[in-house]
């Protein structure tokens, strides 16, 4: 009887070790992909939030406009990015701001706001993606039976058709 019991305990000792380290290895694994995602995505977030800096820079810069106008900007900005706001509105807003802006400072501040909303699209598009990603991996199995952190990844995307469909420049 004891010669069973210590065959049982050898043989599930030898099945159990096996189990336990192949477990370690994938929650190993797992939590460091959640992990990567997480942190790309702290970093598309970064670069998103830096969009706007950039761009109000630029303006301020370019167009003479002094800081008390930054809330108004805030008004604007989703136009800009969407590419919706005509010309007219974006300069009459210009004018209201700084009466003595120079005309010949638009085009290449309209340029550099025109890369900045490329870029802003392709990391928000990015950003969506992980965000996929990471609800996709922290749901599935055997994935999120070794995962510690399965919180969601928060992101508020800036809803513009721009954004939405990408539409030429």
């Amino acid at each position: 009887m004891i010669g069973y019991i210590i065959v049982l305990i050898v043989l599930l000792t030898l099945f159990m070790l096996p189990v336990g380290i192949v477990a370690m290895v994938m929650s190993s694994v797992y939590n460091r992909k959640e992990r990567e995602l997480r942190d790309e995505g702290e970093a598309h977030r970064k670069i998103l939030e830096g969009t706007y800096d950039r761009i109000w820079i630029n303006i301020k810069q370019r167009a003479g406009i002094k800081e008390e106008f930054r809330r108004s900007f805030n008004v604007i900005y989703p136009g800009l990015l969407d590419n919706s706001m005509a010309n007219e509105e974006f300069i009459d807003w210009i004018l209201d701001c700084n009466p003595d802006f120079d005309p010949m400072e638009y085009v290449p501040m309209a340029e550099s706001i025109a890369v900045d909303r490329e870029r802003f699209v392709a990391h928000q598009k990015r950003m969506l993606a992980l965000i996929t990603e990471h609800r996709q991996l922290v749901s599935g199995v055997p994935a999120k039976w070794f995962i510690k952190n399965r919180s969601a990844i928060h992101y508020v995307p800036m809803d513009t058709d721009f954004a939405r469909w990408g539409r030429s420049l």
